[in-house]
């Protein structure tokens, strides 16, 4: 049976990013994994705002704003905001390219970043009339007689229905489905000249439409959110997703249809988050370290771990663009792989150079700027010696109930030598490679 503080920890890792250096122990002191997760689900998120992106020019956006976003997701109070709007990320997916741009991607991540006050199916439907969505899924200048079906297809696959029912097994759509809402989609235009999108009535199919089960008349837009939302399979698919990303198992039969009814005709999301964190298997020992953590999740984690202050000096854009998960460049509309596919000699070996970097970068000398220091390694440093070094740098990763093996690895190494600065921060950089800190 995993103990209070891999429980904890755990909350940490799936409510948000995982722990810093005193959260197991504030998490213990305040009752437990149960209270812990009531404390993150009540920190407030702000209201919808910019949350600062750098931008720049196409190149240098992709850099800053890459590093950004890994910033508000290792230091936002919220923690829940943070972790819900990347799993969003990789349900509505766009990418950046020849066209999405600084402007488009920060209007994206703005409007997933804004979930705690919206429903999904709000969310749905201002992510469909986005020049991102538009022009990623062919949208943009879709019009009558053939218009592309790209984003009629996967705004059932994908975002919102799936293909079946994962409640019932029923097939939730034709492909004559896809033909008539792709009329309906019809009408995005742009001007090139300003880059401003516009809905244009001349461009658009305003014959009478049938889909997802019934006659819908002059149907655009509004009309098939309406559908979509109004489909059963709505109430499934997404809670399905979060569950089995904050949970890491599959849901019951009887779990769904509970969350189905939290869900509801307009997608609480909010809601149902909550409903998942407090449902019991969410801290089972089935549930405990049953993911594996994707590249930005490890880093995230990593910056977390370290109480890093400043982020721009770190290259974090290229360490993700190493790992394969630059945060803007999914491989295609499903988003990135998920779980066991990031278990691989690949990820280690590209993780191995990176962590070292990051952990290094602060040299543990009295002059080092503040807001570059490493407070955790300097931490260990100070608190820990050649026969605590191993055990503290463990507690200060969050990670407890460890493995024989990993214990007396890091043990053994901390004992090896004195207990320099180096070695203080060359055991923690062990602890961030070490099998328990892969998974999530």
């Amino acid at each position: 049976m995993s103990s209070t503080e891999a429980k904890v920890a755990h909350v940490w890792r799936r409510l948000g990013f995982g722990p810093g250096p005193d959260d197991v122990a504030a998490g213990v002191a305040a009752g437990g994994a149960a209270a812990t997760i009531e404390n993150l689900l009540s920190r407030p998120a702000p209201p919808v705002a910019n949350w600062q992106w750098p931008g720049g020019t196409v190149n240098n956006a992709a850099m800053n704003d890459a590093t950004r976003l890994v910033e508000l997701m290792a230091t936002s109070y919220p923690q829940v905001r943070e972790r819900i709007a990347w799993i969003l990320q990789g349900i509505l997916v766009i990418a950046w390219g020849e066209v999405i741009g600084p402007a488009e991607m920060e209007t994206h991540l703005n409007t997933l970043r804004s979930w705690p006050g919206r429903t999904y199916k709000d969310l749905l439907s201002a992510i469909v009339r986005s020049f991102g969505m538009q022009w990623y899924l062919s949208g943009i200048g879709s019009a009558p007689p053939h218009p592309n079906q790209n984003l009629a297809r996967e705004l059932m696959e994908l975002f919102s229905l799936g293909v079946t029912d994962p409640r019932t097994g029923l097939t939730n759509y034709t492909q004559a489905d896809v033909q008539e809402i792709a009329r309906a989609l019809t009408g995005f235009q742009v001007n090139w000249s300003t880059r401003v999108m516009t809905w244009q009535s001349a461009s658009w199919d305003s014959g009478a439409k049938t889909f997802l089960g019934s006659a819908r008349g002059a149907a655009g837009v509004t009309q098939v959110i309406d559908a979509i939302a109004a489909h059963p399979s709505f109430r499934h698919f997404i809670p399905r997703r979060l569950y089995v990303e904050l949970v890491g198992l599959e849901p019951s039969a009887a779990a769904l249809d509970q969350l189905a009814t939290v869900w509801g005709s307009t997608g609480n999301i909010a809601a149902v988050v909550a409903a998942i964190a407090r449902r019991p298997e969410f801290v089972s020992d089935a549930a405990i370290r049953s993911r594996v953590k994707s590249p930005v999740e490890l880093v995230v984690s990593t910056m977390r771990v370290l109480g890093v202050k400043e982020f721009s000096h770190l290259s974090l854009w290229w360490v993700l663009t190493n790992l394969r998960q630059h945060p803007f460049m999914p491989p295609n509309v499903s988003g990135w792989p998920a779980g066991k596919a990031w278990l691989h000699a690949g990820t280690l070996v590209n993780w191995s150079g990176p962590v070292q970097w990051i952990t290094f970068s602060d040299s543990g000398a009295p002059n080092v700027p503040a807001n570059l220091q490493l407070p955790t390694v300097r931490r260990l440093f100070n608190q820990g010696s050649s026969a605590t070094g191993g055990d503290l740098a463990l507690k200060l990763a969050g990670l407890y109930d460890v493995s024989s093996q990993t214990l007396s690895a890091v043990r053994a190494y901390a004992a090896s030598g004195a207990w320099t600065y180096p070695r203080a921060a060359a055991t923690m950089c062990l602890v961030l490679q070490s099998p328990e800190f892969y998974v999530n």
